[in-house]
């Protein structure tokens, strides 16, 4: 819903500012390549937006997270695995930990046992998994997915423009109309008693 929508942006702002020190710039630029993504690969908001601000925690770089997301997504798809578990491997493996992207299936060392580096491993990543999202959201499957995805969106945008309209409502409600229903309860309650 609309509500959770923006409070989901307003989130995702904080956490770009605070770990990459992100302009609002760069926060609407995030916010339209997010969309851009939900309608070329059928990837929600709800499930990016979570997934980027994990990546950046990580790189402390917008685009380092968003490049990584991208991989992110194609590996996801690739694999079968949520985007968020998926996300939160490569972050881990990129602050220096690749056992979660082990778990995941994900090569980690050579032949010899010896660990791989982060950059051999999203080299590894992008060789194997390149394109997986863009020909899942090309199938039959991935383009119904993508049009209700785009339905969900509208709604939401109608929803958003509600928003201003819905608080000022409710900050009526509760600070006039709620206690105005009371005293005329108060007051009519005791007569219709008698």
């Amino acid at each position: 819903d609309a509500a959770a929508d923006e409070a989901a942006q307003k989130r995702l702002a904080l956490g770009l500012a605070n770990t990459t020190g992100a302009t609002r710039s760069q926060v609407a630029s995030v916010e339209e390549w997010i969309s851009k993504q939900g309608a070329a690969l059928g990837v929600t908001d709800d499930e990016l937006r979570p997934a980027l601000q994990r990546l950046a925690q990580s790189t402390g770089d917008v685009t380092k997270a968003q490049g990584l997301a991208s991989l992110a997504m194609d590996v996801s798809k690739g694999t079968g695995k949520d985007l968020g578990a998926v996300s939160a491997a490569l972050g881990r493996a990129y602050d220096g930990n690749t056992g979660a992207l082990g778990r995941l299936g994900v090569k980690t060392k050579d032949a010899e046992g010896n660990a791989l580096s982060f950059d051999q491993i999203q080299k590894n990543l992008a060789a194997t998994f390149s394109g997986q999202a863009s020909t899942a959201a090309a199938t039959f499957e991935g383009r119904m997915g993508r049009l209700n995805l785009m339905f969900g969106e509208a709604q939401e945008t109608v929803g958003a423009a509600l928003l201003p309209t819905l608080t000022k409502l409710g900050g009526w409600l509760l600070e006039k109309g709620v206690p105005a229903l009371k005293d005329l309860g108060e007051k009519v309650g005791p007569k219709v008693r008698e």
